[in-house]
């Protein structure tokens, strides 16, 4: 299974502690290295053991008789990429007792390691002359150095100009307002394989991206979480002579929020290339710099009506500039976040919130997010609040009525990015978009972002006839209005030089025993937004608990954006790998498991969206209840296949959200009306239980739908937990 598994997505994954590398720079951040075995060495018929099978085995095989393939890496004891004499030779003193296995290994995950075949022990790594600690190569340096030190135990030198042994790891920086940084822009790259040594090319991100690159492409290696990076175990690697990669990334601002927090950031977040906020700490030259908002993310006007509204203190002796915008802020007052957008067309609102903008902003500066204004990342949010009371004044109403409620922030947006280059050269402005409509006359200004929030529907994918064809979701809303959005957006923007980005909701907001399905919904629909839409940035909406694949979710799309070009088997050997890694040896059974909860999603016969719509509105019950013992009975098996303690405690959390969801639908048919009253109480006490001993949390607002603190089988699970699992009539009990 692991053989098969590792054949099918060509590369492995690693194990050891954290360790510190470079005094500027803190590569302890809980990361620990989960080794995976993927053979054994001896073992070259893959049953789990080193036996007189295995001496025959390479015997018939060298004689070319063989009918079965052999594990190369498990015959290979002399590390030489192949199976010959001197390993069947190798293979019989261990069986004789002269030898052991283990004297061929030297406890790495990769025995030997060569580019353009020379061995990796003879490289030192190699920076410009001038580059010092903050800069983004000096911690791709760091960064290689780690892991070729973790995976074989190689310490490779760092040195300037200059190589200091026999072959070297160039790391080339360029300048990114040179004539050839300017090909790659802010985070392009290449590497290649050129005379025996090995040549990384990049500006801002690039050097720290090629890294990563090799660390996945050829070193197997995963980095699957903020605590741990797996590796698979590798006999021999070559990077071999004319390997040639240049990737320039089609989406340019890509966030995952789900797990992907500031903690472990290098070892996760900017591992899977993730360059958005929400990782302030990591925002400087060192770290290749962030793109995205440097103060507010989404809805600003919120803050910066607050900080418009406020004055300055009378007596500013001895106060620094930070401290006189900081208490100017906390003199002002936010406005109703659920009731208010401001006046689009009055010129003190204007005036309040541009303002605002500037002094909110300077002070997030002061703070120390650095505005790296002039290489293009840097961005100011001027963006509208969540929620439809859109202003509806005389002249407000004059140009919505012509150019819909967008066309009517847009002009406000267009404004606020021309009036800030006196201010701010170059910097660029972000505005969301809620509405559905959009503007006849009014483009946007180039130096704007457009952060466009759908869907309107999860159950279906963007692009499909699907949605079109059912009722909506209960407000009547479809993907057919976010498509002829997304494309008209899409469209304006290219023509006019500004960018348009999407947010993403596809994590399970608030009923989190019961996750979304809409896991292969994820691909498609990505690539829909990136292929026919022109999206340039992808921000994943993160949040709520783990419970059900919340984490490979945003693993998945972290890994979209980056990987544009993605099949859909691709895809879903990717999903597989990522269960393998967290769940163990039974990733197929949880793979067909997450295929029937998608099915239950779309046998709903209806549209919903995961922040409003209940459980009820997003399976069908009835498909639950007929395929429940099939469904746990995958999950059972995952169980027993499961190799350590976290695996088994994250699938017995799956079952307790299969349990949920089956008994809820077949309260009535096995408790009720009497059917299998002995089985329903075992799986609920069960249920109930684990949820009560693991302290799990069920609903986003607890106090609202707390945990039942008593077992109560005549009331419907999902009442009793939810107090009803559906706004529609006639959907739960």
């Amino acid at each position: 299974m692991r053989k098969l598994l590792s054949v099918l997505l060509v590369i492995v994954m690693l194990a050891g502690t954290s360790v510190t590398v470079g005094a500027a720079y803190d590569f302890s951040l809980s990361q620990s290295f989960l080794n995976d075995e993927t053979f054994l060495l001896g073992d070259v018929n893959g049953d789990g053991s080193v036996n007189a099978v295995d001496s025959y085995s390479i015997r018939t095989t060298l004689a070319g008789i063989a009918t079965d393939a052999i594990d190369l890496d498990a015959a290979d004891f002399d590390a030489d990429g192949k199976c010959a004499a001197p390993d069947s030779y190798s293979l019989k003193l261990c069986l004789s007792g002269a030898r052991s296995t283990a004297d061929f290994e030297n406890g790495k995950q990769i025995y030997k390691l060569t580019v353009g075949g020379n061995d990796i022990k003879d490289f030192s790594i190699v920076l410009n002359e001038g580059i010092t600690d903050e800069d983004n190569s000096y911690l791709a340096a760091l960064l290689l150095k780690k892991y070729l030190k973790e995976l074989t135990g190689a310490e490779l030198p760092i040195c300037y100009g200059t190589p200091v042994s026999e072959r070297a790891i160039y790391i080339n920086e360029l300048d990114l307002f040179s004539e050839e940084g300017q090909k790659y822009g802010v985070e392009g790259l290449r590497y290649e394989v050129k005379n025996g040594d090995l040549y990384i090319i990049g500006t801002l991100r690039g050097t720290m991206y090629s890294v990563y690159e090799i660390l996945e492409r050829y070193l197997g290696v995963r980095f699957v979480s903020n605590e741990a990076t797996f590796v698979y175990k590798n006999r021999v690697v070559d990077i071999p002579e004319g390997t040639a990669e240049e990737i320039h990334p089609k989406v340019t601002f890509r966030v995952a929020r789900h797990t992907f927090g500031e903690r472990g950031a290098l070892n996760h977040y900017l591992a899977n290339k993730l360059n958005g906020d929400y990782i302030s700490s990591y925002d400087s030259k060192r770290y290749g710099t962030l793109t995205g908002p440097i103060y507010s993310n989404a809805h600003s006007f919120y803050e910066y009506w607050k900080m418009g509204n406020g004055t300055y203190p009378e007596n500013t002796e001895g106060m620094t500039e930070v401290q006189m915008l900081e208490a100017k802020f906390a003199s002002g007052d936010y406005p109703d976040a659920y009731g208010w957008q401001p006046c689009a067309t009055d010129g003190n609102v204007y005036k309040k919130l541009f303002t605002g903008m500037l002094e909110c902003n300077r002070m997030g500066m002061l703070w120390g997010n650095t505005p790296f204004i002039d290489e293009g990342v840097t961005l100011f949010s001027f963006s509208i609040l969540d929620n439809q009371h859109y202003c509806t004044c005389r002249n407000c109403t004059k140009i919505s009525r012509n150019e819909g409620f967008s066309g009517l922030y847009l002009q406000l947006y267009n404004k606020a990015a021309v009036d800030v280059q006196e201010y701010y050269p170059g910097v660029r402005l972000m505005g969301i978009i809620y509405a559905k409509d959009y503007p006849k006359t009014i483009v946007p200004d180039e130096n704007l972002v457009l952060l466009y929030c759908g869907v309107s529907c999860d159950n279906h994918i963007l692009g499909m006839e699907e949605c079109y064809e059912k009722g909506g979701q209960l407000n009547g809303m479809k993907n057919d209005s976010d498509i002829e959005a997304l494309n008209f957006w899409g469209d304006l923007c290219v023509e006019n030089d500004a960018e348009l980005w999407f947010w993403i909701y596809p994590v399970t907001y608030h009923y989190y025993l019961c996750g979304c399905p809409n896991i292969p919904n994820l691909y498609y629909s990505t690539k829909y937004l990136i292929d026919e839409c022109n999206v340039t940035g992808l921000f994943y909406e993160g949040g709520g608990r783990t419970y059900n694949f919340e984490t490979l979710k945003a693993y998945v799309s972290a890994q979209l954006m980056w990987k544009t070009d993605m099949t859909y088997d691709e895809y879903c050997d990717m999903v597989k790998e990522y269960l393998y890694i967290n769940y163990g040896d039974g990733y197929e059974e949880l793979f067909e498991y997450i295929m029937m909860q998608t099915e239950a999603g779309d046998r709903c016969g209806t549209c919903f969206i995961n922040n409003y719509d209940r459980p009820g509105d997003m399976y069908s019950y009835e498909y639950l209840a007929e395929n429940y013992e099939e469904m746990r009975g995958l999950l059972e098996a995952a169980l027993a296949k499961a190799g350590t303690p976290e695996q088994r405690g994250r699938i017995e959390t799956l079952l307790v959200c299969c349990d949920f969801m089956a008994l809820s639908s077949l309260h009535t048919d096995w408790y009720v009306n009497g059917n299998n009253v002995e089985l329903y109480c075992e799986r609920y006490d069960w249920m109930l239980e684990y949820i009560w001993s693991h302290d799990m949390v069920t609903f986003s607002d607890q106090p609202l739908y707390p945990v039942p603190d008593k077992i109560d089988y005549e009331t419907n699970p999902m009442v009793q937990f939810y107090e009803n699992g559906s706004r529609r009539p006639g959907v739960t009990p």
